[in-house]
């Protein structure tokens, strides 16, 4: 159907989802991601994307963690404060060498990468222990299912694994739902989408 464009270099397999976001030399789009761990400690995560008012074009990768932090946002929700051992199931853990080894790849082989400029201070802001943006994690305990994403013959009590990655689910908002906003920043669409799911707000996932 002429949408093979060949084998990736080892250098581009496998990265996370921060470290995908760590390479991109463009940045379309804001993400609230949301680690829900059960009770019986089962785990999954959901991410709501929004698409920036302006594009970010970076001269300089990886980006700095304040750049970070105007793009992506981290909630926690469970029994107890997430510790490594969580956040290595998040996918949202960043390794240095994998990074430093896709940029360098991608500014030898990729036209739009020849005059990057890497940054080796930028990349050592980034802890390999945690997530690159401050966790807001609030307690809570019981299922981490959602009622209205639950199907009427699912005979699961939780969603999720219990050890292992942990699924990752990407939504979108686009169009009306957020025309309604108005010239909204795109940090306050941020802290309107975390206080949406902190009050028990729902998402719709339609999958292909």
């Amino acid at each position: 159907n002429g949408l093979w464009i060949g084998e990736v270099p080892p250098e581009l397999t496998g990265l996370s989802w921060t470290e995908k976001m760590l390479v991109a030399r463009v940045k379309h789009n804001m993400c609230i991601v949301k680690v829900h761990m059960s009770s019986m400690s089962k785990m999954k995560a959901n991410v709501v994307s929004h698409s920036l008012p302006m594009p970010k074009i970076y001269s300089v990768l990886p980006p700095s963690k304040e750049d970070m932090d105007e793009v992506m946002a981290f909630m926690y929700l469970g029994p107890n404060a997430p510790t490594e051992k969580e956040y290595r199931r998040t996918l949202l853990l960043v390794g240095h060498h994998k990074v430093m080894a896709a940029l360098e790849w991608l500014k030898l082989n990729h036209v739009n990468y020849a005059d990057l400029e890497i940054s080796k201070d930028n990349l050592l802001q980034y802890s390999e222990h945690e997530p690159p943006v401050v966790v807001n994690y609030t307690n809570t305990y019981g299922s981490n299912q959602d009622p209205e994403a639950t199907a009427v013959n699912n005979i699961e009590e939780e969603d999720g694994m219990d050890e292992g990655d942990c699924p990752f689910i990407v939504h979108g908002l686009t169009g009306s739902t957020l025309e309604h906003l108005g010239k909204v920043r795109p940090y306050e669409i941020t802290a309107r989408a975390i206080e949406y799911f902190k009050t028990g707000g729902k998402v719709l996932g339609i999958g292909q």
